[in-house]
């Protein structure tokens, strides 16, 4: 990823939200994981309500953030617009439609995965 500016956690996810928001994002979680994730600080779960509104949910906030000098954003799952995974970083974005939220349930998984607990303690 590439920046003009350095981001905190904080500021990319300020960011992140305010993109979801004008996109009319469902039930968006913030899941601060930096202890326990080599990969990201904080995971991001948000729902759309179609496969179009999923795919244009990630494909705004790419252009947004790319307002904010923040380029080189990774994508993947937009063609299919079930799951999109938005990888700005310090934040991962998951935009997932309900029937695969309800399904892969990320919550708990993050949820275990900030409070250091393995699958068999939770």
């Amino acid at each position: 990823m590439i920046c003009a500016k350095d981001y905190s956690t904080a500021e990319l996810f300020e960011l992140v939200n305010a993109s979801l928001d004008s996109s009319k994002a469902h039930d968006t979680i913030a899941i601060d994981v930096h202890e326990n994730c080599s990969i990201t600080d904080m995971m991001v779960i948000t729902t759309g309500t179609s496969n179009r509104h999923v795919s244009a949910m990630a494909d705004r906030l790419v252009e947004y953030l790319a307002k904010h000098d923040i380029h080189g954003v990774a994508v993947s799952g937009e063609q299919e617009g079930k799951w999109v995974i938005v990888d700005v970083g310090m934040v991962m974005v998951h935009i997932m439609q309900e029937s695969e939220r309800q399904r892969y349930q990320l919550e708990n998984l993050y949820k275990c995965m900030a409070a250091g607990l393995s699958e068999n303690e939770a």
